[in-house]
């Protein structure tokens, strides 16, 4: 049945796995042999087929045969679809290597989307997650590795259902629509609130503190809640509006915007962030991630690249020794700390109630 409203309706039947890796079980993908044992090549394909995503009736009709679509080089992402086959997409094995793998996954999520517009229905749009991974959107793992797309459709109309998509009927404007190279898919307002469905209040932030960035900002405060007044009556709608209050155009990391937030929650004063900090001359000592001026104290965040760089963290114990030689307090947030956000909290607390 079609779903109202945003509903989503998963179509998998069964777990689509890893995109565009699916393919033909091993034994189809295997070289077929000739009578002497010697293994022979992979026919190519059509020129006009090469190097791109198209229809299995495109390509019976350019002559390629049915046991050349089965192949172990082409993907069969969707029904009737195949696609150059990619490489497959390791899980990260740090939190500093998370955006190496987020932008595969980007990637991935264009490739597929260029292959479903082939068979994108009349008034169709990407959207959720789908749309904010398009807009670069930096979502959670567990959302930017999940390879069904969410395709949209105006209210009224029922729900695509198709292996490797999750269908939505949406109450939506065309003006919320936007299209280019992407193809359509819901403008970066819109995908924010309808990111309200699938995120908590912290990560909500941080994919708005992405959208209203200082450098290449893909929208404004401003029209962000615009686009909230509208989504009055809609699931999400009260943390949309705590969300708003909350951002900040001069966060450059999501975990930047989470530990940020968290803060805030905990009843701590909102830190001044990517701030450049000066000696009693007036010579640039630092950018620092995080600041508590009147208390004097700096919270930075260390990856794991400032202990694998030999030279990044000989630069970084000189830059401490400058700051605390002008009187500022340094606590350096690691991923661990993040997991035990009541302990560093507490630790951030003491500091500053001492400064008082």
């Amino acid at each position: 049945m079609a779903c109202v409203d945003g509903t989503e309706r998963s179509s998998t039947a069964r777990s689509f796995g890893s995109l565009i890796h699916r393919t033909c079980p091993a034994a189809c993908r295997r070289k077929r042999s000739n009578h002497s044992g010697q293994m022979t090549a992979r026919k190519p394909l059509p020129h006009e087929l090469t190097g791109r995503p198209f229809t299995v009736t495109e390509a019976r009709a350019l002559g390629v045969s049915r046991a050349r679509l089965a192949g172990g080089d082409l993907a069969h992402p969707f029904s009737g679809i195949r696609t150059p086959a990619g490489t497959p997409v390791h899980d990260p094995v740090s939190a500093d290597d998370w955006r190496q793998v987020f932008q595969t996954h980007q990637r991935r999520t264009r490739e597929l989307c260029a292959a479903f517009d082939l068979r994108m229905p009349s008034g169709g749009f990407y959207c959720g997650p789908t749309a904010a991974l398009l807009h670069g959107v930096p979502l959670p793992y567990r959302l930017s590795s999940d390879t069904r797309l969410h395709i949209g459709l105006p209210e009224g109309c029922r729900a695509v259902q198709a292996i490797g998509t999750i269908g939505h009927s949406y109450s939506i404007d065309e003006a919320e629509i936007v299209s280019g190279a992407l193809g359509r898919l819901t403008g970066p307002e819109r995908t924010w609130c309808d990111l309200a469905r699938y995120l908590p209040l912290t990560e909500l932030v941080a994919a708005g503190d992405y959208l209203i960035r200082r450098t290449r900002p893909l929208t404004s405060t401003d029209r962000l809640a615009a686009a909230v007044t509208a989504y009055t009556g809609r699931r999400g709608v009260k943390t949309l509006r705590r969300a708003l209050e909350l951002l900040n155009n001069r966060a450059e990391s999501p975990k930047e915007s989470i530990l940020r937030v968290e803060l805030v929650l905990a009843g701590l004063p909102s830190p001044e962030i990517n701030v450049d900090v000066f000696d009693r001359h007036g010579r640039f000592i630092a950018r620092v991630d995080m600041m508590f001026r009147q208390h004097r104290l700096i919270l930075e965040y260390e990856g794991l690249q400032h202990l694998l760089d030999a030279d990044q963290w000989t630069r970084d114990i000189r830059r401490t020794r400058r700051l605390e030689a002008e009187g500022w307090r340094i606590i350096r947030v690691t991923q661990a700390d993040l997991h035990d956000l009541r302990s560093l909290i507490g630790l951030i607390t003491a500091h500053l109630t001492a400064s008082c």
